[in-house]
Parts: structure tokens; C-alpha cells; sequence
């Protein structure tokens, strides 16, 4: 989800980049749980009938499960906030609480370089990147091509041009 947060005004404005979340903290929650109890439940079914040695298996289902719903959430809660201001190019991501960033960039507009590398073949996807003396920085690589393209967009709009490359021959467009 590529989203300006307030009004931009000229060469000014704040983005907002987050993941594609179609399910809720909830809806997670009732999917972890219909899944331990048919795991569960058939374990424990084969349990009554002698082979016991079923359950200590669907333990460890179950704990595989806990983790990776919770990396998968984790994951879905990233956020990276790009505000843009008449000199500087700021980017905050964080995990879940926005007023608390895992990590701050900071990058002068006058020699900031937006780069759009294309990969190789049509299905491999773009890669967006923030260059310049102070560094290199991926940008959004949780979004789609479709949300890149209109990043790229809105940070036109605010004007930071964009430059494409495919591999590491530049093309302007």
C-alpha cells in the first residue's frame, strides 16, 4: 500500500508504505486456533485408539504454527514512512508502533538519486532504491511492481525524478 498521508504542498509530502494485510490480528488468531483444534483433535482421536505416539508430534505442529503466524503478522506490521521536505529526504521504518522506528535515514534532496532497477526477466520484480553520499537504501521491498510504480509516481509528483535501469545499464525515462 503506497499511501500520501496528509496534504502535499508543492515539493512536499509524507509517504506511507505498508504491506498488503488481508487478514486482521483476529482473523489470524481464528485461523491458528481452527487449526490447532483439527490438529488436535485428530491426534488426540488417534491417541484413544493405542497410537499415542501421534501426540507429541502434533505438539510440535502446533508450535511450528505459533511461530510462523507470528513471523508472518510480525512481517505484516512493517511500515517505512518517507516525509519529504524542501531540503531533506527522510525514511523511518518500523515494525507495528510508528512513533517508535527500528531505523532512520536521512538523505539531502539536492543529490538524492531514486533508482528503479528492473530485473532480467519480466517476472522477477523491480527494485527501488534511495542512493546517494550518504548511502544506498531499499526502498518498499514489500510492495508490488503496481505499488512501486506508483511511488515512483508520487515521489515525481513532489519532484524527485526517477531513473530506470535494467541490470546496471541506466535508461532514463
Amino acid at each position: 500500500m503506497v499511501k500520501q498521508v496528509g496534504d502535499a504542498r508543492g515539493r512536499r509530502a509524507c509517504i506511507l508504505l505498508a504491506p498488503n494485510q488481508s487478514l486482521s490480528f483476529s482473523g489470524n488468531l481464528w485461523v491458528f486456533i481452527s487449526l490447532v483444534a483439527v490438529s488436535l483433535g485428530i491426534s488426540i482421536a488417534f491417541a484413544l485408539i493405542g497410537a499415542w505416539m501421534v501426540i507429541p508430534f502434533a505438539v510440535l505442529e502446533v508450535i511450528l504454527l505459533a511461530v510462523l503466524f507470528g513471523y508472518v503478522y510480525l512481517e505484516s506490521t512493517r511500515r517505512e514512512v518517507i516525509r519529504i521536505s524542501d531540503d531533506r529526504v527522510m525514511l523511518d521504518s518500523s515494525r507495528g508502533n510508528l512513533s517508535k522506528p527500528v531505523y532512520h535515514a536521512e538523505f539531502s534532496r539536492d543529490s538524492l538519486s531514486v533508482l528503479v532497477r528492473m530485473g532480467e526477466v519480466p517476472s522477477e520484480p523491480a527494485c527501488l532504491t534511495f542512493t546517494g553520499p550518504e548511502g544506498c537504501l531499499e526502498v518498499g521491498d514489500f510492495l508490488t511492481d503496481e505499488e512501486k510504480a506508483a511511488l515512483v509516481d508520487k515521489l515525481g509528483d513532489c519532484g524527485i525524478c526517477a531513473r530506470k535501469e535494467k541490470g546496471f545499464q541506466l535508461r532514463e525515462f
